[in-house]
């Protein structure tokens, strides 16, 4: 039966993997974008003494949404901080659980900030909220955009704390130390070599 779980789980996981770092890399467009908002701001200021567009409102929307947009991707990649002084001078089991505890933590969390952030975009849509500035953004539209990021985040936070535990269930203390372990200073030593060849 774990077999049959784990290995659905896995394929889910690859789905969740390879659009977490779509998700990233639009947000890593979105950032590019900016770079051009300001640039535009900061020409027309200098030539035309006024601004053509209203960078510091849209650049504001742009850092939360693609912020939100790579917190998957994080996850997926283990790059979250971590304090693990302690952590690695425990048995393999030990930090399995550790792993699977920090993960349902994040996971109630993500849930949380979901349900929180639905609750604001509902009040915005439904009181007709803008922004109060000369663009007038309707506060739902980013917020939605936002949203999709948290949404995405909750979900590959789930289906890891899902994969992670069959994993301890079955015994796949290895399988759990790639998922969601604390890298160790062998792996940190793998990934930059093969960064530095790629």
């Amino acid at each position: 039966m774990f077999h049959q779980v784990n290995s659905f789980l896995d394929r889910v996981l690859a789905g969740v993997q390879t659009g977490s770092l779509w998700l990233a890399r639009a947000g890593g467009v979105l950032i590019l974008l900016t770079v051009v908002l300001v640039t535009i701001e900061v020409l027309s200021r200098q030539f035309m003494g006024r601004s053509a567009v209203h960078a510091t409102e849209l650049i504001g929307y742009i850092m939360a949404i693609s912020a939100s947009w790579s917190f998957a991707y994080t996850l997926m990649c283990k790059a979250h901080i971590r304090i693990d002084a302690l952590y690695l001078n425990f048995p393999m089991k030990v930090r399995g659980a550790l792993d699977l505890v920090a993960l349902l933590a994040m996971a109630m969390f993500s849930i949380l900030v979901v349900d929180a952030v639905y609750e604001v975009i509902s009040a915005s849509y439904s009181g007709g909220s803008t922004a109060n500035t000369p663009l007038g953004t309707p506060l739902w539209m980013p917020q939605a955009l936002w949203m999709i990021g948290l949404v995405w985040f909750g979900f590959a936070v789930c289906v890891m704390s899902l994969r992670v535990l069959f994993a301890l269930l079955g015994g796949q203390s290895d399988r759990v130390q790639e998922l969601a372990g604390s890298p160790t200073m062998d792996e940190q030593i793998k990934e930059e070599n093969r960064e530095a060849h790629s």
